[in-house]
């Protein structure tokens, strides 16, 4: 499931004064020598973050909400001037993208779409942005109009500037991630840190780590990211949230808070991060904040993520009725934005049937999923809907295919785990259950059933 954000970043140093030059140094030796007694037991380096909230970039979600509202607004008055020209259409396309992907709302993905269709018609290729268009290809799950683009892309007279260059081995990269081929996607993200070395490679590298169960390196990377350059708050707030997403596909609830809480104190007020806290408070036994926190989210941006996550916390709780309440309007949401997008948002429509509606539906739905994106979460996704459907053996292909793409989560062994003990194979399903318990020793804990988001 898809994450919205912002890739943008400084390169400006940043200076820092010591008042007490020597007393730091001491202090910072003291601190160095009991890392170093705590690491002698297990040999595993800990990796050090520059978390430091700078004092540039926009401080707050509001901030950066209101500079993000002001550059479309900008774009959309260029286009009032010059209605024929492209480049002030896919400068608006570009502005609604980014709100999109900083919202979640989906008008202005389709703002993007609209503007970027003008664009297309305006523009004779390879000219007309064709990265850009790429990139609103992308957030609509559609992989071969993304690669359709970057060919174009590559054809281009004029060779790109480095940064585009870069950006364009990476999106390759995420096509080939999303294809279910990891060992390509890594050599894409290699290929695109040698061009132009960039934060947005590393958050790719990572999330590629991630998922392939490598989670020490995913952690060494956005480590070095924050090491590499300086940050914008907004920046250094979504490596807070993946670092924590992954200590919670770990189990390791109480760590995932942390870093959660982390990226709010970086970047307050943003939907993504509350949803995140609210889901690690339910982990930690703090249901009412946490469903104090969702129903803010749920009232003051319409996220049908926090409704679903208010409507399974209240069926653990027993309340039907609040349950149900909930469901139904995640339910019209979700539906909704299918008949827009179906490949963008299918994926999430068939987690909440799986949970709260109908199997047959969760199952239509999540063959949708896995035909644009046929990557280890899609097949995960689809195995258990297969499963909520009496299909035991077709959900074992699927997790077996999942395997061999190179993708790794305690959630993958146990659905494998379930599988193969409904099938008779009680030896097989063992093995996959430790495999499971070895990623996460939790994955069979009551609770663990309330993290919605960051499963792994």
């Amino acid at each position: 499931m898809g994450l919205p954000g912002s890739h943008e970043c400084s390169k400006d140093d940043m200076t820092r004064l010591l008042r007490w030059p020597f007393i730091a140094m001491l202090a910072l030796l003291a601190v160095t020598l009991l890392q170093w007694m705590i690491q002698r037991g297990n040999g595993v380096p800990a990796a050090v973050f520059a978390m430091e909230r700078p004092a540039y970039g926009p401080a707050t979600y509001t901030d950066l909400l209101t500079v993000a509202d002001q550059r479309l607004a900008l774009s959309q008055a260029r286009v009032e001037r010059t209605p024929n020209e492209w480049l002030p259409r896919a400068g608006a396309g570009g502005a609604a993208l980014s709100l999109f992907r900083l919202t979640g709302e989906i008008a202005y993905l389709d703002m993007a779409e609209q503007e970027i269709t003008a664009v297309r018609d305006l523009a004779k290729p390879p000219s007309g942005v064709p990265e850009l268009r790429a990139e609103v290809a992308l957030a609509q799950h559609d992989l071969v109009g993304a690669a359709r683009e970057l060919d174009i892309l590559s054809r281009a007279a004029v060779k790109p500037e480095k940064p585009t260059l870069s950006e364009a081995a990476a999106m390759r990269g995420d096509l080939a991630l999303y294809a279910g081929d990891h060992a390509h996607a890594a050599r894409l993200y290699h290929e695109a840190a040698q061009i132009d070395p960039h934060v947005s490679v590393a958050l790719r590298i990572a999330n590629l780590q991630r998922v392939s169960g490598e989670f020490e390196a995913a952690i060494a990377t956005l480590a070095e990211a924050t090491r590499t350059e300086k940050h914008t708050p907004v920046v250094l707030s979504g490596i807070a949230l993946q670092t924590g997403m992954i200590a919670s596909a770990r189990g390791d609830y109480d760590g995932a808070k942390d870093w959660y809480d982390r990226a709010e104190a970086l970047f307050p007020g943003h939907w993504l991060t509350a949803l995140y806290r609210a889901e690690a408070r339910l982990a930690n036994g703090h249901t009412d904040s946490a469903i104090a926190e969702l129903e803010r989210v749920a009232r003051d941006h319409d996220r049908p993520e926090a409704m679903d996550m208010l409507a399974l916390v209240w069926r653990v709780r027993g309340d039907i009725a609040q349950s149900r309440a909930w469901t139904e309007k995640s339910g019209a949401i979700w539906q909704a934005w299918v008949g827009k997008y179906p490949a963008a948002f299918a994926a999430h429509a068939a987690e909440h049937e799986l949970v709260f509606g109908n199997a047959a539906e969760a199952l239509r739905l999540a063959r949708i999923n896995t035909q644009a994106r046929p990557y280890g979460e899609a097949r995960l996704l689809l195995a258990r809907a297969l499963m909520a459907n009496d299909q035991a053996r077709a959900a074992l292909k699927e997790i077996g295919l999942a395997e061999r793409s190179g993708w790794r989560s305690a959630q993958l062994f146990a659905v494998k785990a379930q599988a193969l003990m409904i099938l008779g194979e009680t030896q097989a399903s063992e093995v996959a259950d430790k495999q499971a318990r070895a990623i996460n020793p939790r994955i069979d804990d009551p609770i663990t059933r309330l993290i919605w988001l960051a499963h792994g």
